[in-house]
């Protein structure tokens, strides 16, 4: 009997072994095989990124057994790139944005936040590391989770405190559709020269690939409040001030077939010393742009930019897919609006403008020519075919506290402005490279030139 018992225990043994064996083994080449599957994703994922029209190139690609690294550049508006270091942890298991767990998964990417960024961070306000870890679904969906903790630093030698209140942000990418949202509750900095704050600093957004393949949607940046107070000396005193309710917002969607675009700042109030304004909002849209060229371009853009093509090569392509969306763009006579409403306890300031380009400009060999850098296109194309009205009505009170009387007097002598009763008016208009403000033909200065760097006197 008890050798029965024995022998029982020694084949449950094996069994736990054999499983144990096959876990382990698992465990072990379940990550490899997963491997190729990650990069495929990765690779997809990053496509996604620049089929919606964000500057986003893979430089590198690493494979491991379990995992891999990959070296991505992100453009940042004209200024160079910013290259980022991504740890692809393979599948399907995974834990993101600290030990939350994610199954079945392709990977999970832990990002290298940008040394310069983390660096800058640390030194005002404490140290604290940039958390970027991203889960790729095995659909190619792609969740990235950015966070850093509060910190705060004192420095008493420098009579100096600085705090923050930490940051978390989310992002959901799919093939047709993204989201982001982000928050930081406050940012305060305090030392000799006074103390200035920013509190409710709110990120929202999302977008939707339409059927043309534009991309639609909407976004939002809230900061509840802005406030400083500088200290000063002699007849300067102690300036101070405080904005508080400041919204950028935009909003991208098709209007009886035609692209809509606007963008808002509004700011529920100001107040400076004497000053006091609000609310204010300034609205600038455009409309009936056909969509379908602004697709193609998204599309080409990303198609060049991962093309065998040399650099120059890639930027004369792109010159040309630009010049023929603009083309097709202004053949629809689209119509640029700006709309401003300033309150104050002194009145309200009201102003409008819209701007547009004759369709006659595509058919003109400025365009037609092929010669895109040509000096001064713009210019010429502006002058020729371009076309404004304005109109900004503004209370006597209102710019008496915004600006100095002899500054008020100089733009009344110059005929920028004109009294209507109690207020100061100035209409605009442009035609045939001409402007007319208040009924009188004007010249406005042109901008500086730019200096030649490239040559000069030996």
């Amino acid at each position: 009997m008890f050798a029965s018992r024995s022998s029982g225990a020694r084949g449950q043994a094996r069994i736990a072994y054999i499983v144990a064996a096959v876990c382990l083994g698992a465990a072990i080449v379940v990550p490899a095989l997963y491997g190729g599957r990650a990069e495929r994703v990765y690779r997809d994922s990053i496509a996604q990124l620049a089929g919606a029209g964000h500057a986003v190139s893979l430089d590198s690609y690493r494979r491991g057994w379990f995992s891999s690294q990959a070296t991505v550049s992100v453009a940042v508006g004209g200024r160079g790139a910013i290259t980022l270091v991504q740890h692809v942890h393979h599948g399907p298991l995974g834990f993101y944005n600290g030990w939350h767990v994610a199954f079945p998964v392709a990977a999970v990417v832990d990002t290298d936040p940008p040394p310069k960024l983390q660096d800058v961070m640390d030194r005002i306000f404490g140290e604290s590391p940039i958390v970027i870890s991203s889960v790729v679904w095995m659909d190619g969906t792609l969740d990235t989770y950015i966070s850093r903790a509060a910190t705060e630093r004192a420095d008493s030698a420098h009579n100096f405190t600085a705090k923050f209140g930490g940051f978390n942000s989310e992002v959901h990418v799919s093939q047709n559709a993204y989201t982001i949202r982000g928050d930081a509750p406050a940012i305060t900095a305090a030392g000799a020269f006074g103390e200035a704050e920013m509190a409710g600093l709110t990120i929202r957004g999302e977008s939707h690939r339409y059927r043309s393949g534009v991309w639609l949607g909407n976004k939002v940046l809230n900061i509840s409040r802005v406030n400083y107070s500088v200290v000063g000396s002699g007849a300067h005193g102690s300036p101070n001030g405080l904005v508080q309710d400041i919204a950028f917002a935009g909003v991208t969607e098709i209007k009886d077939g035609r692209l809509d675009i606007r963008e808002t700042l509004s700011v529920g109030n100001i107040a400076a010393s004497a000053l006091k304004l609000g609310p204010i909002s300034l609205m600038a849209g455009i409309d009936n742009i056909p969509p379908e060229p602004i697709a193609q371009l998204t599309d080409a853009v990303g198609a060049i930019s991962h093309s065998a093509a040399d650099p120059q090569a890639q930027s004369q392509m792109l010159q040309k897919k630009i010049v023929e969306t603009f083309v097709a763009i202004v053949k629809e006579s689209p119509v640029l609006s700006i709309d401003l409403h300033a309150a104050s306890p002194n009145g309200e300031a009201v102003g409008k403008g819209t701007f547009g380009i004759s369709p006659d400009l595509a058919n003109d060999p400025l365009i037609t020519s092929g010669n895109l850098d040509r000096k001064g296109m713009v210019t010429q194309a502006w002058d020729k075919y371009g076309h404004a009205s304005i109109e900004v009505v503004a209370p006597t009170g209102f710019l008496a506290s915004l600006a100095k009387p002899e500054q008020i007097k100089q733009l009344e002598q110059s005929g920028m402005l004109v009294r209507d009763g109690g207020n100061y008016v100035c209409r605009a208009n442009f035609k045939d490279g001409e402007w007319v403000i208040n009924g009188r033909k004007m010249k406005l200065p042109a901008p500086p030139a730019r200096p030649n760097l490239t040559s000069h006197r030996s």
